[in-house]
């Protein structure tokens, strides 16, 4: 145990200068660190040493850091774990989120500010007396949206054993939870793909642990289907394999999501059981409410009758309408401060799509479970306003609709019309520039650079941006009251409808359609996507783009602004 009240930290990282900088600049606001350079350091450490926080970087020789985590939480040991990396948002920390991990960080160019922000979450969850149960509830709230995916998530052994699949895995292989631990997902291959599979998994390494590749498999109905599978390796000391990650997707969309037909399962010991719905269809809200509660932007909630769930403290302060006067409402209360009276929303989407309603909603589009409105003139305590939204549907570990979200952004309207008509746009931390060089543009492709850019048109120009709304210094630590955010809504983006006025303030490139060549579109698979411009002068630009749903939102676009010069695999 500790020998003091000091909050004692132990960093684990292959980079020296990296490490030499974060323990310094933990140590100054305070804490006692232990440096370590090598995963089996920090074991040997461990064996002897209580750390009440454990840092580590994502990608090590040997052991990565969320293979670290599940070995000390295999221990029994429960200190704040902190992943530390440079790589892309969304795969780690689902990873992170399975495994157990607290907080995420995403190295940058300066560590300092970041530092300050993880600091104050230490100390919050150290002094706190109710951590455990504060981890738990948003464990639970997470658990809830990861399970609910469309995607097949299994964990392996070397041999193909399963240890875990998630619900949609469960449906797709028609095996109860307990069941499928006796299976292996090998011996579903064909033997025609078997030497396709091992190959491709006899070339991960520590260097190299992701791999994307279809092939055959048997479900749970014995139909031989196309699974676009992307496995991942965990390894131990010395690069020994020490077990798999498969999130596969059917290429035919033959994985239903009708009620399984198996018992409902126990969740293993790695994370946290999501939470089951009560018998009489309602949901315990706790850890739904108290994470909407603290998230900096306006959103309410409301569950599938239409009652409003929640409604956040920055809603309260946009609206002037306390929480306590809009908690238990329903007929459409939630739509009164923004119209003046009862009237359809975006949220309404979700809890009663179009063709089971009589009434006109307001037009929206889809991308896969996120909900994005048009932008609509409103009035906020009397004064008029444009209102966005985005929405998104919350499920139980059983794949039932339980509640819905809707995050409201606002902003004035404008004095002047354009002269330009407005076709779209994005911005998101997912979009990104390389830097100068050669080593730049690598450090663009494996998505290691600053984000926070964006792309519009317009019916005579194409802009990127540098949106101020996503800057590296709130994107790169990232807690996972951001990442409920980013992981409900697909990714930290910004689609509203922007003045030419401001683009042009905000530009860092731009282009006539008639000086535009061509435009290249590169999906984001193992490493990033990209958008470059290729003007008539030969001169180009590239953005690149880590996430698939904002690779989307671009292809669009770019369909509209100029499909005839469009290149897009």
């Amino acid at each position: 145990m500790p020998q003091s009240d000091t909050i004692s930290i132990l960093c684990v990282d292959d980079e020296p200068l990296f490490l030499d900088s974060f323990q310094e600049l933990l140590e100054q606001e305070g804490f006692a660190v232990t440096a370590a350079t090598t995963v089996d350091e920090a074991i040997e450490l461990l064996n002897t040493h209580y750390f009440d926080v454990i840092t580590s970087d994502y990608a090590m020789p040997g052991m990565d850091g969320l293979s670290l985590l599940q070995e000390i939480r295999s221990r029994g040991c429960n200190s704040l774990f902190v992943v530390i990396t440079a790589k892309r948002l969304a795969h780690i920390a689902i990873d992170a989120l399975n495994s157990g991990a607290d907080y995420y960080v995403q190295k940058g160019t300066d560590i300092g500010p970041e530092t300050r922000k993880l600091a104050a979450f230490i100390r919050q969850r150290i002094s706190g007396g109710n951590t455990g149960r504060e981890i738990e509830e948003w464990e639970k709230f997470f658990r809830s949206v990861i399970e609910s995916q469309n995607e097949v998530i299994c964990r392996l052994a070397p041999d193909g054993a399963f240890t875990y699949a998630n619900e949609t895995g469960l449906r797709f292989f028609r095996k109860s939870y307990d069941a499928i631990l006796g299976e292996n997902f090998f011996a579903a291959i064909p033997d025609d793909d078997q030497p396709l599979v091992r190959e491709a998994l006899g070339a991960l390494s520590p260097v190299r642990p992701d791999i994307l590749i279809e092939h055959r498999i048997r479900n749970g109905e014995g139909k031989v289907v196309l699974l676009e599978s992307n496995f991942h390796g965990f390894f131990g000391s010395g690069g020994v394999i020490s077990q798999y990650q498969v999130g596969g997707r059917d290429t035919a969309s033959l994985i239903q999501t009708d009620e399984p037909e198996y018992p409902p399962r126990s969740i293993p010991s790695v994370a946290p059981a999501a939470p089951a719905p009560a018998k009489d269809g309602s949901a315990d809200w706790k850890g739904l409410v108290e994470t909407i509660q603290t998230l900096d932007n306006p959103v309410f909630a409301i569950d599938k009758a239409g009652i409003i769930i929640a409604w956040n403290h920055a809603l309260e302060q946009l609206t002037g309408v306390p929480a306590a006067s809009m908690l238990g409402k329903g007929s459409r209360e939630y739509a009164v401060p923004f119209y003046g009276k009862p009237a359809p929303m975006l949220i309404d989407h979700i809890v009663s799509p179009p063709e089971a309603s009589a009434e006109k909603l307001p037009a929206i589009k889809r991308v896969g479970d996120t909900f994005i409105g048009d932008v609509e003139h409103v009035k906020i305590q009397g004064k008029p306003m444009l209102l966005w939204a985005k929405g998104s549907p919350v499920y139980d570990a059983n794949g039932a609709l339980i509640a819905a979200i809707e995050a409201i952004t606002v902003g004035e309207p404008q004095a002047v019309p354009e002269t330009e008509d407005y076709l779209g746009g994005i911005s998101s931390i997912t979009l990104k520039l390389s830097g100068e060089g050669m080593g730049g543009a690598i450090a663009g492709a494996i998505g290691s650079t600053t984000g926070g850019f964006g792309v519009y048109a317009t019916s005579k120009r194409l802009f990127v941006i540098r949106n101020p709304d996503l800057s590296p210094e709130s994107a790169q630590g990232v807690g996972f009251g951001a990442l409920m955010m980013d992981e409900l809504f697909g990714t930290t983006v910004d689609s509203r409808q922007k003045p030419v006025a401001e683009l042009e303030k905000l530009q860092v490139f731009t282009a006539a359609k008639d000086d535009v060549e061509s435009i290249e579109l590169k999906k984001p698979v193992l490493l990033s996507g990209y958008m470059t411009v290729i003007k008539k002068d030969k001169s180009s630009f590239r953005v690149y783009i880590d996430h698939k749903k904002a690779f989307t939102h671009i292809e669009q676009l770019m369909k509209s602004f100029l499909p005839e010069r469009l290149r897009s695999d």
